[in-house]
């Protein structure tokens, strides 16, 4: 058989699976409790997905659902209604095997789907001009919709689900299940031992801040006794190495772009040596995975995680920088497209087990204030961000807008969403010249805003 006549055959499958379907909810309306994620846009005929359609709609409304009170509302959809209804009907021997058809229908639907999505795949590849990495962005989405299903789980009682939660009270009690820790105590601690695995947390702020260090940073502590990986879609890889070896070396970055042969006996130089010697040590004892590919959409993503979990067997951190540089289609950055990427984050965090940091910046709202600390409303797309994601936090330094303040050399940690826990803030030191973030000394407090100076009766 060549091609066309496998699909002619697929399509007669197709409509044998549906025709059974529609029986067996015509014989046991209760039976669509068993295909809830059966939908009509899954049927291959035009007047089988209408009827389906109506069946919904009516059992869903509480109707009893039957070829008379369906002929009306098919009226001029489906050719002898009646007789066709009816012969499904007493043709369909039981409805027991509505799920086994239901599912026939499913796989010839995502099979059409993908016939569909390569056709036009060869379309847009042969003498069209879209660029390949543009097609091949807006078919990865596709093939992300197709085989993003969600199996039917009925309702569990409160007392069943509390017998397995006996058990996971166990495993905190021993240690066997916990929170990842950052390795920042305050923070730790702030969020109630770490960041909870299946999570997905952004963390925001504006340009300067230190979103990369701390991303960097929180990559490192935890790949000192798991395995982190860290997409860098803005960053070179050289631009991470520098990073990297100043923070872990304590070496300034701009000796790094500028490093000095001196190395004289007690001299800076020489100490900076010794630093970048420590830094490669320290490096060597860290399962600490990096990739530096720019433009990646949410499927290679989703494929590089997949592979580094496989290939070290576990996965305890995975951090994204940033937000606005994945690649999607060309309205990535709207409301439904920031959406999609955080609902598919959060499905990736479950997937690999472990938490996922995602890193975004701030809308210029927040400088227009006299107290320039970021709220929720300053992200770009909040809606979607604060409502998908865990965790919120913001980076704050004083410093940034204020040279003069007390605060200098310090970052503040704001948590300004916190699903299980409660929000606040706690500090951070930070070295810029290092991009360096370590715990601060207990009893800090951040500095007030400054208050606008107040007119008086002789102020002109």
């Amino acid at each position: 058989m060549n091609a066309e006549d496998l699909i002619a055959n697929d399509a007669r499958i197709a409509v044998c699976a549906e025709q059974e379907v529609i029986g067996a909810l015509l014989l046991d309306n209760d039976a669509i409790d068993c295909i809830p994620d059966l939908l009509p846009e899954h049927f291959y005929r035009a007047d089988n997905r209408a009827i389906f359609a109506e069946l919904r709609r009516q059992i869903g409304r509480g109707m009893r659902a039957d070829p008379l009170g369906l002929l009306e509302p098919l009226r001029g959809k489906v050719e002898d209604c009646m007789r066709y209804l009816s012969t499904l009907r007493s043709n369909c021997g039981s409805a027991a095997t509505i799920r086994r058809h239901a599912d026939m229908v499913l796989d010839k639907a995502m099979k059409r789907e993908m016939i569909a999505i390569g056709r036009e795949l060869e379309t847009s590849a042969i003498g069209g001009a879209t660029p390949a990495e543009d097609i091949v962005g807006s078919i990865a989405a596709r093939l992300d919709d197709l085989v993003r299903h969600k199996c039917g789980q009925d309702p569990m009682l409160l007392s069943d689900m509390l017998a397995s939660y006996a058990t996971t009270i166990e495993r905190r009690m021993s240690g066997e299940e916990k929170p990842v820790a950052i390795g920042f105590a305050d923070l730790d601690y702030k969020l109630g031992g770490g960041l909870e695995r299946g999570t997905l947390t952004v963390i925001a702020g504006r340009p300067g801040m230190g979103k990369s260090a701390l991303g960097l940073a929180l990559a490192r502590n935890v790949a000192a006794e798991g395995t982190a990986l860290f997409l860098s879609l803005e960053m070179s890889v050289a631009q991470i190495n520098d990073r990297n070896v100043a923070a872990l070396g304590h070496i300034p970055i701009n000796w790094l772009r500028k490093p000095s042969e001196t190395g004289l006996p007690g001299s800076r130089d020489e100490q900076h040596w010794n630093g970048m010697t420590a830094a490669f040590g320290r490096a060597a004892e860290l399962d600490f995975h990096i990739d530096a590919q720019a433009g990646l959409n949410m499927l290679a993503i989703r494929s590089k995680a997949r592979r580094t979990k496989r290939k070290t067997g576990r996965m305890n951190l995975l951090v994204i920088d940033q937000l606005s540089f994945i690649n999607g289609a060309q309205s990535e950055k709207s409301y439904e497209q920031i959406g999609e990427y955080t609902r598919g984050l959060i499905a990736l965090a479950k997937e690999l087990d472990c938490p996922v940091v995602l890193l975004a910046q701030l809308n210029r709202q927040c400088e227009s204030r006299t107290d320039k600390r970021p709220m929720l409303s300053d992200l770009a797309q909040s809606g979607s961000i604060e409502q998908d994601a865990a965790n919120v936090i913001f980076l704050y330094r004083d410093e940034v807008y204020n040279p003069d303040s007390q605060d200098k050399g310090t970052c503040e940690i704001i948590i300004a969403k916190q699903r299980q826990g409660q929000t606040g803030t706690v500090g951070l030191t930070y070295v810029p010249e290092e991009t360096r973030f370590e715990n601060l000394a207990h009893g800090w407090h951040p500095a007030a805003p400054k208050a606008k100076p107040r007119r008086g009766f002789g102020d002109d």
